[in-house]
């Protein structure tokens, strides 16, 4: 008979992340705490219980939408955080279910930009599949696989996507195809997720998790929690020197760099990776009220079930 799980608290660092995102100019939408006070309302009244005060999804949406106007910015509050809820619920079919509640404010930009929902909604049907896929696994995946499965299942395709709505951008089609922009693309979602799941951690983890990048080099490399940790900063700051690499050849290439929404996208792009890893520290959502001492000197304590 197998003896029951243990669990055991451990105080560990937490990457410097905000060091690593220092080239990342952090930005905030003047309407955001109009906004977020009308959301929260709407969220309550949709019967989502959760403390919406304390998570500061508002906030979010304001630094990664910084010039979108109080519509804009409303729909974005409001979809991000349905993206919250869904990803707090035990399984993927209750989260997806959420989705709904956006649904006829997003046929009416459908409408307006059939190809744009078209992209949106493929990247919503990818982050519902790919969560599902970790739920299903019966083993811990190597890292690649992992990379390629978190991208679509941290849900950041769709907050990408949102850049060119808040924004009012007409991405032309060999611009979505071009390796450069689908590199930044990439290379952004990886870095907030691998930022996301570092600091996720000090909810607690379990050391058989399918869905962190913490457990995966844990079990890859056969080092520490800590080790591990320390491993993802180490990751996340290589991953935005490659990032400002790519972005320069974004420069030097005339026809992407030459086109004003795609510069655009690509400021967006900066905009959500400041914007969503300071959030990190600012939501309670896995800090709780203890973001601005983890901000300043990165040490949490973490429960660990072995």
């Amino acid at each position: 008979m197998s003896s029951p799980p243990c669990t055991r608290t451990v105080s560990v660092q937490l990457p410097d992340l905000l060091s690593s995102c220092s080239p990342f100019e952090l930005r905030v939408n003047r309407h955001c705490r109009s906004v977020s006070h009308a959301s929260e309302a709407w969220l309550r009244e949709m019967g989502l219980r959760i403390e919406w005060r304390g998570m500061k999804v508002g906030l979010w949406a304001a630094l990664c939408y910084p010039g979108a106007d109080s519509s804009q910015l409303r729909l974005t509050t409001d979809f991000l955080s349905l993206l919250v809820y869904s990803q707090e619920q035990k399984t993927p079919s209750e989260g997806s279910r959420v989705f709904e509640l956006a649904s006829d404010r997003l046929s009416r930009v459908a409408f307006k930009n059939p190809a744009w929902y078209m992209r949106f909604h493929r990247s919503m049907r990818a982050y519902q599949d790919a969560r599902q896929n970790l739920l299903n696994s019966t083993r811990i995946p190597d890292l690649e696989s992992y990379i390629d499965l978190r991208r679509d299942a941290s849900g950041f395709r769709m907050v990408f996507d949102l850049i060119e709505y808040a924004g009012g951008l007409d991405l032309p089609e060999h611009a979505l195809v071009h390796p450069i922009l689908k590199h930044l693309t990439e290379q952004a979602c990886d870095l907030i997720a691998w930022s996301e799941d570092a600091v996720s951690c000090a909810r607690g983890i379990s050391l058989s998790s399918r869905s962190n990048i913490v457990t995966i080099l844990m079990k890859e490399r056969s080092c520490s929690f800590g080790g591990a940790l320390a491993y993802v900063g180490t990751l996340v700051k290589q991953n935005v020197e490659t990032f400002l690499a790519t972005e320069r050849e974004f420069a030097a290439c005339a026809e992407l760099a030459m086109n004003d929404d795609t510069r655009r996208y690509v400021r967006g792009l900066r905009n959500c990776i400041a914007g969503s890893v300071n959030w990190l520290y600012e939501t309670e959502r896995h800090l709780g009220t203890k973001g601005y001492e983890v901000r300043s000197f990165g040490w949490v304590f973490v429960p660990v079930l072995d």
